[in-house]
């Protein structure tokens, strides 16, 4: 699970694609050849990526249904993973999303989201708090969810 902060500023999610084909390295090469160039590393264009790819990211709150489609995703090599940077509008605190990542249309990622701005991890937390009066055997219209 991600956990972001629920605000409209761009953050950055680090993810391991199911698939890597997606970056064209090989097309980039071929083209900086063709054109004259020479390529000897190709992560030193690791920031241009996000020219050369289409990433787009769907995210959908959990419950209500409301959902935004980023197209403007930044790509950046980071080792073996790949960092994905953007603004969201619809992060609310203490809420989940489910989030996909395609490329042309083709899914390269698929995990859950946790907005918060809580910063220490160790506390528990718990969603439904206060929300429920506990059982009471004596009293027949309560339930145990």
């Amino acid at each position: 699970m991600i956990v972001l902060l629920p605000t409209t500023s761009i953050q950055t999610i680090s993810i391991m694609p199911r698939v890597t084909d997606f970056l064209y390295e090989s097309d980039y090469s071929s083209r900086a050849i063709l054109d004259g160039a020479s390529v000897e590393s190709i992560s030193c264009t690791s920031d241009i990526f996000n020219i050369y790819n289409d990433v787009n990211l769907s995210i959908r709150k959990d419950g209500d249904g409301t959902s935004e489609t980023i197209l403007d995703v930044a790509v950046a090599l980071n080792g073996n993973f790949i960092d994905l940077s953007f603004s969201c509008t619809i992060l609310e605190e203490g809420s989940t999303y489910f989030l996909e990542a395609t490329s042309n249309g083709n899914l390269i990622y698929r995990d859950k989201i946790f907005s918060t701005t809580q910063t220490d991890y160790t506390v528990k937390h718990i969603i439904s708090q206060n929300l429920y009066d506990p059982y009471s055997p004596t009293d027949d219209n309560t339930y145990i969810v």
